[in-house]
């Protein structure tokens, strides 16, 4: 029996002091990112005069890809504060649209450079792994959640050059004078742990652009800025830190 005590003690020694700390160990994360975007703006979208708010404007045609790298800093349990990187193309065209006579297109290539705060919903464990050694009775179980859920949104940047493609190319309603726009970058994101420092990542957000110019076309008057969504696979690494934190000192 008192064998038993000691090695209860010894656990609760080695699992219990600091581990309301550990996330301060794994602090920094790095990203690299896979997103899909859909632009919408005033080239494309659908032949119905009623568009519902944008929904009838999804097109297959306005899907491209891109690529995205980053790195986040965990300021508190549930605040992350993120740098990203992203380089992607934005295109459409007026076929299938109500301005189909038209037959304007375009094809734009944009690096977007963003700062965003994430706020966890779901926060991430704050244990090492999904397993505790208290659960070795009957197996080891997985008594975390492995998944999180955050908000994000913040500012940034998208540096551009639009490609003119059909009818645009020798209209005079082409404007190649715009090269940089500030957007304001927002969305949801969700995370599933598959390591201690390893995590895929899927995350949806919307990047409003205050510019109209990133298909080289604004018309008058035009009542709306461009704006695209970016719908982004990722797979997230935490960085190991050297920092060890200090135990407790027990007296007695």
């Amino acid at each position: 029996m008192k064998k038993s005590f000691i090695v209860v003690g010894i656990i609760l020694f080695l699992c219990l002091p600091g581990h309301s700390q550990v996330w301060k160990r794994n602090r920094i994360e790095i990203f690299l990112g896979v997103p899909i975007t859909h632009y919408f703006g005033d080239i494309g979208g659908t032949s119905d005069p009623s568009s519902m708010m944008g929904i009838k404007d999804i097109s297959i045609r306005a899907i491209r890809p891109g690529f995205s790298g980053g790195l986040g800093y965990r300021l508190t349990e549930r605040f992350y504060a993120q740098g990203t990187l992203t380089l992607g193309l934005f295109g459409n065209s007026d076929k299938g649209s109500r301005n189909e006579a038209r037959n304007y297109a375009f094809s734009t290539f944009g690096t977007e450079l963003a700062a965003v705060a994430q706020f966890y919903i779901i926060p991430e464990s704050d244990q090492n792994y999904f397993y505790s050694i208290m659960q070795v009775r009957g197996g080891l179980r997985k008594i975390n959640k492995p998944f999180s859920l955050y908000l994000f949104a913040g500012g940034g940047g998208c540096f551009y050059r639009v490609k003119p493609l059909n009818d645009l190319v020798d209209s005079d309603r082409f404007d190649d004078s715009q090269h940089t726009a500030v957007v304001v970058p927002f969305g949801l994101g969700f995370k599933y742990q598959i390591h201690s420092r390893m995590l895929l990542g899927v995350e949806l957000g919307g990047r409003y652009v205050l510019s109209d110019y990133l298909d080289g076309f604004s018309p008058e008057p035009s009542k709306y800025n461009d704006f695209y969504y970016v719908f982004n696979f990722k797979v997230h690494y935490r960085l190991p830190s050297n920092k060890i934190l200090r135990k407790p000192q027990w007296t007695f």
